[in-house]
């Protein structure tokens, strides 16, 4: 425990809580919002605090390696590609919905890759609990609804028709 304290931010252990606190927050924002660069700017703006203020980094210096590197690159990049590829299938879903020869969406989606892809690959872990906690818990509520759906209509015709 001592080593760690040693790694406070502005000489605190609640200091360094509430700056990866904040850090992290700003992160999940920025996957929210898509936008990349506020959460790259908070990772400058940590890890400059945490060198300058912070006394030692002993503890963490196994995230300094080749092989940590390496795999938490190799884990984003597997991320990535099967992020962009339930993108795609979202993208092909709305584009059915389209008039013929209307790409309009697709082009947008194609331009927004570039920052969507860097984001899904560099910062991995927020953008795989956020698109667990947003985009496949609604899709698996709309599954069951859709199954569970005529029997909800039924219920609700046999309340309307109770009134009569």
């Amino acid at each position: 425990m001592g080593a760690l304290l040693a790694l406070t931010l502005f000489g605190t252990f609640w200091g360094a809580l509430i700056g990866i606190v904040l850090f992290l927050i700003i992160c999940w924002l920025a996957d929210i919002y898509e936008n990349g660069f506020f959460a790259t700017a908070a990772l400058i703006v940590i890890c400059v605090l945490f060198y300058y203020k912070g006394a030692n980094f002993a503890p963490f210096m196994f995230i300094i390696s080749w092989t940590f590197a390496g795999t938490y690159l190799g884990i984003g990049l597997v991320y990535s590609v099967i992020r962009v590829f339930f993108e795609g299938r979202k993208l092909g879903k709305k584009i059915q919905d389209l008039p013929k020869g209307n790409t309009s969406q697709k082009d947008y989606v194609i331009d927004k890759l570039s920052g969507n892809v860097s984001r899904w690959w560099f910062m991995w872990p927020i953008s795989l609990i956020n698109w667990v906690l947003t985009d496949l818990l609604r899709d698996f509520w709309d599954y069951v609804y859709s199954k569970m759906g005529n029997f909800y209509r039924k219920v609700l015709e046999l309340g309307i028709k109770s009134v009569k």
